[in-house]
């Protein structure tokens, strides 16, 4: 295949299969600036990490998951409003969420966060969980203004999110469709409880999502 290839191509199963962009995924927001560095500039040969991020989330059996599962309406939950409180709470941090990812946006069906307002949905661009979403692995990050790659995110740059830690959700058949995360507007070192906790509780949260 020539370098003639168009970009839109990268969305074609055929050039670059979903596992593979993933795993790419992955490494390109490594908390290793030395792996990220590398990752980023493979990905440059694939369309670029936002077309990788639009093959993995517009995959049809993730969508269809979503849409089974009734997720798509976007309304806010009252219990997973309490739960995201409850999460925030175990981990001693300000704001959590229990997310899932359309193919084009993030929304927040729980969130303790007074700033999300009525609408809890946001475009593609301002999400972090898409991340976490489209790699399959939980992303946690100590000061996101440090890091290699989302140094220049949106988010960072407002100073709305210095600490983050986030776990995907996946339903039985190994479809992501969301995650549940927790943040802070301040960096932090997160300890290994913290982690762990917030790994505990994905168990809960998916299964308040998706009623597995």
């Amino acid at each position: 295949m020539g370098d003639s290839t168009p970009e839109a191509d990268v969305g074609d199963a055929r050039y670059l299969d979903r596992l593979a962009a993933r795993r790419l995924i992955a490494g390109a927001v490594s908390v290793n600036p030395a792996v990220g560095v590398l990752m980023g500039r493979i990905t440059e040969d694939h369309g670029g990490l936002a077309g990788l991020l639009r093959l993995v989330l517009a995959d049809p059996d993730r969508l269809t998951a979503l849409g089974t599962a009734g997720l798509l309406s976007g309304a806010p939950r009252l219990a997973l409003d309490q739960f995201a409180e409850l999460t925030a709470e175990a981990l001693g941090v300000p704001y959590a969420a229990v997310s899932i990812l359309a193919e084009d946006r993030q929304i927040r069906l729980g969130c303790n966060d007074p700033a999300a307002g009525a609408d809890r949905s946001i475009p593609l661009e301002e999400s972090i969980c898409k991340y976490a979403a489209a790699s399959g692995q939980p992303l946690i990050v100590d000061d996101i203004t440090q890091h290699p790659l989302l140094a220049d995110h949106p988010v960072a740059l407002r100073g709305t999110i210095r600490a983050y830690a986030a776990f995907p959700l996946h339903d039985d058949r190994g479809n992501t469709v969301g995650t549940l995360s927790a943040w802070d507007d301040h960096p932090r070192r997160w300890t290994g409880g913290q982690i762990q906790i917030l790994e505990d509780l994905t168990s809960a949260a998916r299964a308040k999502v998706l009623g597995a």
